[in-house]
């Protein structure tokens, strides 16, 4: 066991670590440990226990090695994480961005950031760059961490480093957003692995950033509709894409569906009954003709492509993103940088033409055509001959 590798051992959703003896046998192999709370939430301690560990092992070089894998372990898979805490010089508003967002687990709210990102020259923004940190709109997160193994293992070692029982509630590997009990789920957890809460839904951060800028993208004068890709993105219902929305801080002013709704209980109530069997008899006839002339021809009429109906219309939360942050002023013509402009000077007319603006009337001249150089002349000539 001290000398095996890496891939020997694996770290289960119960917090348990296990041993395989052979490196070539995929499956899992016995407990030989497990782990607890540690020094920092990335630090986890290990206890050696299991009968995967021989009984006349030297226990503390087996926690030795446990705790070296475990250190290897969590650096390989939160690696876009660790980085983030190199001891490499970068501008300081860099630096601090990146102990933020080490310190708040891989994602925090821009609003924290923002008066450090108003600081960040092209050098800094490049840093941030090439540490794969994502400053997006309304949230600042690490988008790699967004991979299976590495959710699962923020939700453990959140949970070790709260004092909550394992397994922790992980969504399913892949899936974008899930439906979250909105009086018993615990926001700061939801966040600390990606997928924070709006509405009742825990939502994948890089799938709820690219429905923020879509939303920024499309807004007019303060105005945007919703779109149904971002119920695709989300795999969710409509009602619920725009449940999400509105807890972004969006006002629904405008859903079609609720005309539509109105509209039908009126025609309903206008049309007699005694039209109703007629008007389906000339279906069924309708329908029996179209049917014998594609038949006759050979040929079936395509289906009409389905149209999706128009979504909701909603009002822009106002804010930073929207246009509440600062605009640099226009610069007048007669501030300070026009004082040492040299005068304008006004240009002489040309060809002493005074008055230069008024309309005057244009004669053109031609010299007068001779009656010979006519075609109809040379025309006349050729018939009398």
């Amino acid at each position: 066991m001290l000398t095996a590798e890496n891939k020997q051992f694996k770290l289960t959703d119960e917090g348990v670590i296990l041993f395989q003896t052979d490196p070539t046998n995929p499956l899992p192999g016995k407990p030989v440990g497990k782990v607890e709370k540690g020094a920092s939430i990335t630090e986890p301690a290990v206890k050696v226990e299991g009968e995967g560990v021989p009984a006349d092992a030297d226990k503390d070089a087996v926690k030795a090695k446990l705790e070296k894998w475990i250190k290897d372990h969590v650096f390989e898979v939160l690696n876009p994480l660790m980085v983030l805490k190199d001891e490499e010089e970068i501008p300081a508003p860099a630096r601090q961005i990146a102990d933020k967002v080490y310190d708040a687990f891989g994602i925090l709210p821009r609003e924290e950031l923002e008066e450090l990102i108003g600081q960040l020259d092209e050098t800094g923004r490049a840093a941030l760059r090439q540490r794969k940190v994502r400053l997006g709109p309304v949230l600042v997160f690490l988008p790699m961490l967004n991979k299976p193994a590495a959710v699962r293992l923020r939700a453990l070692l959140w949970q070790l480093w709260s004092d909550k029982p394992l397994p922790a509630p992980v969504p399913h590997d892949g899936i974008t957003s899930i439906s979250v009990d909105k009086e018993n789920a615990d926001a700061t957890y939801y966040r600390a692995i990606g997928y924070p809460l709006y509405a009742g839904r825990a939502i994948r951060v890089d799938m709820l950033d690219r429905i923020i800028s879509a939303v920024y993208d499309s807004a007019d004068k303060g105005v945007f509709k919703a779109k149904h890709e971002m119920a695709e993105w989300l795999g969710c219902p409509i009602a619920d894409l725009y449940d999400v929305l509105e807890a972004m801080g969006h006002k629904k002013i405008h859903d079609p569906a609720d005309e539509a709704t109105e509209e039908k209980p009126a025609e309903a109530a206008e049309e007699p009954k005694a039209e109703e069997a007629p008007a389906a008899e000339a279906t069924e006839t309708a329908s029996e003709e179209t049917a014998s002339e594609e038949q006759a021809s050979g040929t079936k009429s395509e289906p009409a492509a389905q149209v999706k109906p128009e979504l909701a219309t909603f009002r822009l939360r106002k804010g930073k993103a929207y246009g509440g942050g600062q605009k640099k002023p226009f610069r007048k013509f007669d501030d300070k940088k026009g004082e040492n402009k040299k005068p304008f000077k006004k240009k002489k007319p040309q060809h002493g033409n005074k008055n230069r603006g008024e309309k005057r009337e244009r004669v053109v001249s031609a010299p007068a055509k001779k009656v010979e150089d006519s075609p109809f002349a040379v025309l006349k000539e050729l018939k009398q001959k």
